[in-house]
């Protein structure tokens, strides 16, 4: 029996649960007898789920780090040590648990979205770095799921230095997976051979599971859903960081107020817990506030894609709520900053579609917006149009098939 590990993911972000959901399901519908273990960095009541996973965080990180993982005596009093400390019991019995699965490990699969790359620190692209040690260290084979990659600008005294690391790091792997263009030309610059553009898992990846599937009770939390053809309207707060934040508050604003003045019916969506603060900040700013009607929520992925597939048109700034959204055939108008939102639109001929919230024209969206609301039944056929060749070929199906053929 095949076993496999999934590192990279986290439970609470779900556009990690949900690169993880579509590895885990397809790499079971390859081989149903498999054994998949996800090593989450967040792992809010792991028993819930109908997976295993296993705490791959803080703590756990820095014992593998330092190969203090099996040690007799030592590990488990410092585990409680650590338990004490941070007043919880999440690590008893972990570690030996994690152990075995990376002895029995046939291939880690790695769907982390974007740690390496000067977007981050360094420091953070050391997790990275990191996991693709451990698999060395476990003489196991690994795979960089779709992902993106820098660039790589920190403008650092070490730069190059660094990235000498990098590729010899990134020279293990079995195979990368850059998901942008940009990623793929960064990591081809430090002449690694072992590279292959691929647009994200959710979209490649026919198979995902319903919110009940994915739980060990079968029974997801009741879920408020909105109207069949009303519009959803997604904020992020890392905007907030990016541009300048009165201007993109006032610019959310504004949006809402000329979704409201046409007529639509919108609905204020929050898909990450992170962005749970600005749902209030932006509506005291909107002048029909009291004609938003507001989802909020800690739903599932499975949750969210049914919710936004009611939509007919979506204002987005969360990448993985844009990828919900093609996935279920619905278009988007797109705020982001960085490449990852011109690649994904571009792979369902949406690029028009697409602002950089640091100049975003109020005025050219507006006439989008008019554009969108008469054309987005074309729209939705377009992207069904472009989804169905986006999954042809399962990139799960290749990385199994790259790690047959690896010695």
């Amino acid at each position: 029996m095949k076993s496999y590990i999934i590192t990279g993911i986290q439970m609470r972000n779900k556009g990690s649960q949900a690169m993880f959901l579509s590895l885990y399901y397809a790499l079971k519908s390859i081989d149903k007898d498999c054994e998949v273990t996800g090593f989450a960095f967040k792992t809010d009541e792991p028993e819930q789920y109908a997976f295993k996973l296993l705490p791959h965080d803080d703590y756990t990180r820095l014992v593998f780090k330092h190969n203090l993982e099996n040690i007799p005596l030592f590990t488990p009093l410092l585990t409680r040590f650590a338990g004490l400390v941070r007043k919880t019991d999440k690590w008893n019995g972990k570690l030996p648990e994690m152990c075995q699965a990376l002895r029995k490990a046939d291939a880690i699969f790695d769907a982390s979205g974007y740690t390496l790359g000067s977007g981050w620190s360094k420091g953070a692209g050391e997790r990275l770095l990191d996991t693709i040690k451990m698999a060395k260290r476990y003489n196991t084979k690994i795979v960089l799921m779709p992902q993106s990659f820098g660039p790589f600008d920190w403008g650092e005294a070490d730069d190059a230095e660094y990235l000498e690391r990098v590729k010899h790091e990134l020279s293990y792997c079995t195979k990368i997976y850059p998901r942008e263009r940009e990623g793929y030309e960064c990591l081809k610059a430090l002449g690694l051979d072992n590279i292959e553009l691929s647009a994200d898992m959710v979209i490649r990846e026919k198979l995902f599971p319903t919110a009940s599937e994915i739980l060990a009770s079968g029974e997801p939390p009741v879920a408020t859903y909105p109207e069949e053809g009303s519009v959803g309207f997604i904020v992020n707060e890392n905007l907030f960081r990016i541009g300048d934040s009165e201007a993109v508050l006032n610019l959310y604003a504004k949006l809402l107020d000329k979704l409201i003045d046409s007529g639509e019916n919108v609905y204020f969506l929050n898909t990450s817990t992170a962005d749970l603060n600005l749902t209030q900040k932006i509506l005291q700013e909107t002048k029909g506030k009291d004609k938003v009607k507001v989802i909020t929520g800690d739903y599932s992925s499975p949750q969210l894609i049914d919710m936004i597939s009611r939509f007919k048109y979506i204002v987005a700034s969360r990448y993985h709520s844009i990828v919900f959204a093609y996935r279920s055939g619905v278009p988007a108008i797109i705020f982001g900053w960085a490449s990852k939102y011109t690649d994904l639109a571009a792979h369902f001929q949406q690029s028009h579609y697409v602002f950089d919230v640091r100049d975003p024209g109020f005025d050219k969206i507006v006439g989008k917006i008019d554009q969108m609301a008469a054309r987005c039944g074309d729209e939705s056929r377009i992207i069904k149009e472009c989804l169905e060749k986006n999954q042809v070929a399962s990139v799960v199906q290749d990385a199994v098939d790259a790690l047959a053929k690896a010695k």
